[in-house]
């Protein structure tokens, strides 16, 4: 249920603050709300190390509720889209959730003429109408997160047959990790105003590629006495959480409005399915005879990396080769040009039919 929850929350606010967002700001701001979702895995390892043992999961579980009631707080204080409310035709509620977002008068404003946000019946069919959209989304969603939740999974195990550390030690160096990947997603925040969403998302695929291939391949060295598997993935981190900074936001920008929250959430539930073939395909990739909980071992460690690797670089060639880039455009800009190609793919209807 908290699963639910949390999967239902990214997939709604992420659309929500990109529709208050102006077109020179939507990147940096919709990165940075991802931001947040490592800082709230670092105070959760910080608890899990620190505080477990004087206060108990139960205790623990209490700590995670309080954050999570911000969530009725934002509920509560942030209005309706305005993009949205136009588009139901609500255009004086548009005009007083635009007035809250720049804290002027509603009076100031004109209103949005209701025939420029008109939307169309839509079915979670229409997804299919936009297959450059589909597949950027769902496969970069897909590559990305295959990659990075099969290293998050296996990391801890390999710290501790690699290293010879105690679980706990592994749990604390995972902190290492994360802060990786908080940095990378400040940067890929700012990367994707600066370069664009096709390279930044790029440089998320191949970048963290080639770093989870070295990791594999020197993970039994040690560098300026520390591990080198350990900051390998560290600076891996740094690419393929830190992309995430990209592939959320971007996911909803190259959607037309009426599908923008749809189709996020599939792209983002389709993606989901690298839980699955990540632990799966390291089974047979290694030859365990458990395709359930693959056992992990020092000499399978490099081609289990590679194939991480593999999924990364599926991620870095959608973007960079057939991502639509949505850097400085307005979410209206970019809903013409997505109406434009599916008029043009749409069969010609002849008269009278």
């Amino acid at each position: 249920m908290v699963g639910f929850g949390v999967g239902g929350l990214y997939c709604v606010d992420l659309p929500l603050v990109q529709e208050f967002m102006p077109s020179k700001k939507r990147g940096l701001i919709g990165g940075l709300v991802t931001v947040f979702i490592p800082v709230g895995v670092l105070l959760g390892s910080i608890f899990g190390a620190y505080l477990a043992p004087e206060i108990g999961w139960r205790g623990l579980f209490a700590a995670g509720v309080l954050p999570g009631l911000l969530v009725f707080l934002v509920r509560i204080w942030v209005p309706e889209s305005p993009r949205w409310l136009a588009r139901q035709g609500r255009p004086e509620e548009a005009r007083k959730s635009l007035a809250w977002a720049l804290e002027v008068p509603p009076e100031s404003l004109s209103l949005p003429r209701p025939e420029d946000y008109a939307e169309p019946n839509t079915r979670w069919t229409d997804l299919f109408r936009y297959p450059r959209s589909l597949i950027v989304s769902w496969f970069g969603n897909l590559g990305a997160q295959t990659g990075v939740y099969g290293v998050t999974l296996w990391a801890p195990t390999l710290f501790m047959l690699i290293l010879h550390v105690p679980p706990a030690q592994a749990s604390k160096m995972m902190i290492g990790l994360t802060l990786g990947g908080l940095v990378g997603r400040v940067s890929f925040a700012l990367l994707s105003e600066g370069i664009g969403r096709r390279r930044a998302g790029g440089l998320l695929g191949f970048g963290a590629a080639v770093m989870i291939a070295l990791a594999g391949v020197y993970h039994d060295q040690i560098w300026f006495g520390f591990s080198a598997l350990w900051l390998l993935l560290i600076v891996g981190f740094f690419f393929a959480d830190g992309g995430f900074a990209v592939v959320g936001p971007y996911a909803a920008e190259v959607w037309p409005a009426q599908l923008r929250t749809s189709g996020m959430g599939s792209a983002y539930g389709f993606g989901r399915i690298g839980k699955v073939i990540g632990p799966l395909g390291l089974a047979l990739v290694v030859g365990s005879s458990n395709v359930i909980k693959p056992e992990a071992s020092v000499e399978n460690v490099l081609p289990a990396f590679l194939y991480l690797a593999s999924w990364f670089v599926l991620a870095g060639a959608v973007y960079l080769f057939l991502g639509i880039e949505t850097k400085g455009r307005s979410i209206e800009e970019i809903d013409r040009d997505l109406h434009a190609q599916d008029a043009t793919a749409r069969p010609a209807v002849a008269p009278g039919e």
